[in-house]
């Protein structure tokens, strides 16, 4: 019987008593047998509802196991399993920059510009639980924009505890600002340190193995990497096998302060030149913005044999407040007595919520999360506000190598009108001295627009 044919019946039921109220109530002839027929009618109509009811709730769960759940939160999308057992997500970004600048007549001059620094689409998630999978595709560039490249394609077996075994094209969290999403950086770009640092072989879409640990604010990385696959890059004039580490601990310091302590390192071996032309590396960076290809300080080294570069970094954050720093080293060696160089380069960084969200520590990455505004626009809030500012020093002179110095100011300004767009506004400065004999300022001012979902 289904349950509208039950319904009907109850309901007729129902009227049928009603009706026959006065009757019983005012005829001396309503009998035992009328009302023992009416009450045993009504106990075999509860029965068929109590066993519609337990067979409804059985269908149910013997659809749950094999459905999914499909999910918008925070404008995320995401389908997953109600078994637990599989999962994927659709994940994208878009930077859009445009900058303007005052250049000295002693300095190549900085051009105004527009470009997308990043806009990416991409897709992870899990299968028979374990299984984890990432894949990402880069569309924006430095300087210009580009046709399209993989920043990323791996998977990792998560079945150990707090373990991750990887093996794929990885984007390696090396260093403590490279671990931070772009999403959640703190400037516009990252400082020169870390870009200079991850370049040797730890940068986007990297051919890796290898395993993260994390537990407890513990923080352990070990991995073998090579070139980007299919890397055709005639700028690339080395390739290398390389080892790349990282270890970190953050310190519980009660409430909501943590602090951060670590180091990073890449040492490269094997390093030979490509096309029979002598391995060669390079340091060196813009000026805190991408829209113009200039690098105002840069070194070289030829005639590469191995190279080491390493540091560490340090970070503390309470409340609305945050203060971070990294300090690198960059050591070569050559062939045939040609001789040793090294380099360096730091930042120091420190930055506060206005509007008094904290900031938040991600334990798998040994990094901070991104400001996430308690009040966002459109729900009768103002979204978050945040200032901060950061020095940076690159020094890339040794010996017979003037690769010239850099020192970079930079001030920011950041609104989070929700936990998906935000606007930034930075100030640069810049004192250059590309050569012994050359030196100059470029102020620049460059504002970005993201998304991400």
């Amino acid at each position: 019987m289904t349950l509208r044919k039950i319904l009907l019946a109850s309901t007729a039921l129902g009227a049928a008593a009603v009706l026959a109220g006065p009757a019983f109530a005012g005829s001396a002839a309503a009998t035992q047998n009328e009302i023992d027929t009416l009450k045993m009618q009504m106990e075999m109509l509860q029965q068929k509802l109590n066993d519609l009811q337990i067979q409804t709730a059985s269908d149910i769960k013997g659809l749950k196991g094999g459905d999914a759940t499909v999910s918008l939160k925070g404008g995320k999308f995401s389908v997953k399993s109600n078994d637990g057992q599989y999962e994927f997500k659709l994940t994208g970004r878009a930077h859009f920059d445009v900058a303007t600048a005052d250049t000295d007549s002693t300095l190549a001059k900085y051009n105004a510009g527009a470009n997308f620094r990043r806009a990416e689409i991409g897709a992870s998630g899990f299968f028979m639980k374990d299984w984890h999978y990432g894949i990402a595709y880069q569309f924006g560039g430095s300087g210009t924009d580009s046709t399209g490249s993989l920043k990323e394609a791996f998977l990792s077996y998560e079945g150990f505890e707090n373990l991750a075994l990887q093996i794929g094209a990885i984007s390696l969290p090396l260093t403590l600002d490279y671990a931070t999403s772009s999403n959640d950086i703190t400037f516009i770009e990252r400082p020169a340190a870390v870009n200079m640092m991850i370049g040797l072989g730890s940068d986007d879409g990297r051919s890796a193995v290898g395993a993260t640990y994390a537990n407890n604010g513990l923080f352990a990385m070990a991995y073998y990497t090579k070139d980007r696959p299919g890397n055709l890059d005639p700028k690339n004039s080395a390739e290398s096998d390389n080892a790349v580490g990282r270890l970190a601990y953050a310190f519980n310091l009660g409430g909501e302060s943590v602090l951060h302590v670590g180091a990073s390192g890449t040492h490269a071996f094997h390093v030979q030149g490509k096309s029979g032309v002598p391995a060669s590396l390079s340091l060196a960076d813009r000026p805190g913005i991408r829209v113009n290809d200039i690098k105002y300080f840069g070194a070289t080294v030829t005639n590469v044999d191995s190279a080491s570069y390493y540091g560490p970094e340090l970070a503390f954050a309470s409340g609305p407040f945050r203060a971070q720093g990294e300090y690198y080293k960059y050591d070569i060696k050559t062939k045939l007595g040609g001789g040793d160089y090294s380099f360096s380069s730091y930042y120091v960084q420190a930055s506060y919520i206005l509007t008094g969200e904290s900031y938040k520590y991600k334990d798998s990455a040994a990094a901070f999360k991104g400001v996430s505004p308690d009040n966002p626009v459109g729900k009768g809030g103002f979204g978050a506000w945040e200032i901060a500012a950061r020095y940076g020093n690159s020094d890339m002179n040794d010996r017979s190598i003037v690769g010239g110095e850099e020192k970079l100011t930079t001030v920011g300004l950041n609104w989070y009108p929700n936990s998906s767009v935000r606007f930034m506004a930075n100030y640069i400065h810049a004192d250059e001295q590309p050569t012994a004999v050359t030196s100059g300022n470029v102020d620049i001012i460059a504002l970005r627009t993201q998304f991400a979902f």
